[in-house]
């Protein structure tokens, strides 16, 4: 990879390279008795097991209670109820503000212990005493965990990887609701139900916008420096529930299966055409106005003609609360786009 690219495109590229680049943080699972109902109990359970997505089963004498985790799987955890003690991954974008990934982690109460591809501080890891590690995967890798400092990570704690390409994301947080309910959380808890409840209805309220706006065709895309890529609906977790829910995601023709993408030139960029397109709303790739300003290929888009564009929250943590948003606001994306931008 030049080093001379922008450092965005560089942390871009990293993200979607799952199975060549990993970074290491745990997710951490702790409660006090100050804790509201539905947060994790920190009462001695006895042996503790969990079979994680590598088939790996993970044993422990006790719950754990010091968990360390990758923000994502961190932000899903927190959601059921189990706060970690430490964080690794993306946590905050270039302004200061948190990273879509962080959720409703507080960053204020957990420990850093890396936040770049590669970057995994052993030193404060080890003093965070950590009882788990949590993290996501794509493929077999487990995001954010250097291979060289897996070793030592798993000398002082084991990994728990739970993977998120190839599946439903509702899939992948009901997996989650299962390792936090291990960790001690109340899925029964008010909290967790009525976040349950509110993401049934926004997924009934998008298959309703999907059957009165039928035939919309719609893709999920990242417009970057290097070119126009096209998300592939069978690998990501997110397109793959959208069309769960009804929702008609555009496949392109030769999707890398290592990547979930078919990576076009600009010039290529009209190839798989939608009538709604949603790109990519983070920090890592170019936003909308910079994709109008320097590619001119984008202003000829079909949708991107149409202002009908709207924004892929692509690592939309695992959690109900989380996906509840991106699915209300697919919702109105879907009932407000016109259906014969392409035919």
């Amino acid at each position: 990879m030049n080093s001379t690219r922008p450092r965005r495109a560089v942390r871009l590229a990293a993200t979607l390279l799952a199975a060549a680049l990993v970074g290491t943080l745990a997710a951490c699972a702790s409660a006090d008795s100050s804790k509201p109902a539905g947060q994790a109990s920190e009462a001695a359970t006895g042996p503790w097991e969990f079979t994680d997505d590598r088939g790996t089963k993970v044993s422990l004498p006790s719950k754990p209670k010091r968990i360390v985790a990758q923000v994502h799987a961190a932000a899903a955890l927190w959601d059921f109820g189990v706060k970690p003690v430490g964080v690794f991954g993306p946590q905050r974008k270039p302004d200061g503000t948190p990273d879509p990934q962080v959720g409703s982690v507080d960053l204020n109460s957990v420990k850093s212990v890396g936040a770049e591809f590669g970057e995994f501080n052993l030193e404060e890891y080890t003093k965070l005493q950590p009882d788990l590690v949590v993290t996501i995967m794509y493929g077999p890798a487990l995001w954010y965990v250097p291979e060289e400092a897996k070793p030592k990570i798993e000398k002082l704690a084991p990994i728990v990887g739970i993977r998120l390409d190839g599946k439903s994301a509702a899939e992948s947080i009901k997996k989650f609701g299962e390792l936090a309910k291990s960790l001690g959380a109340d899925l029964d808890a008010p909290a967790v139900k009525e976040a349950k409840g509110e993401f049934d209805k926004a997924s009934a309220d998008v298959t309703a916008a999907a059957k009165g706006n039928a035939g919309l065709k719609v893709a999920m895309v990242i417009g970057q420096q290097e070119g126009y890529w096209v998300a592939d609906p069978k690998w990501h977790g997110d397109a793959i529930l959208f069309k769960e829910l009804g929702v008609d995601a555009v496949a392109p023709g030769k999707p890398d299966p290592a990547f979930g993408f078919e990576m076009l030139s600009w010039e290529q960029a009209g190839l798989y055409p939608a009538d709604l397109v949603l790109e990519d709303a983070r920090t890592l790739g170019l936003t909308q106005a910079e994709l109008s300003a320097k590619f001119p290929t984008w202003n000829e888009i079909a949708a991107v003609k149409a202002n009908q564009v709207g924004n892929w929250r692509a690592e939309t943590p695992s959690s109900y609360k989380e996906y509840t948003t991106v699915l209300k606001e697919l919702a109105e994306k879907v009932k407000s786009s016109r259906s014969d931008v392409v035919s």
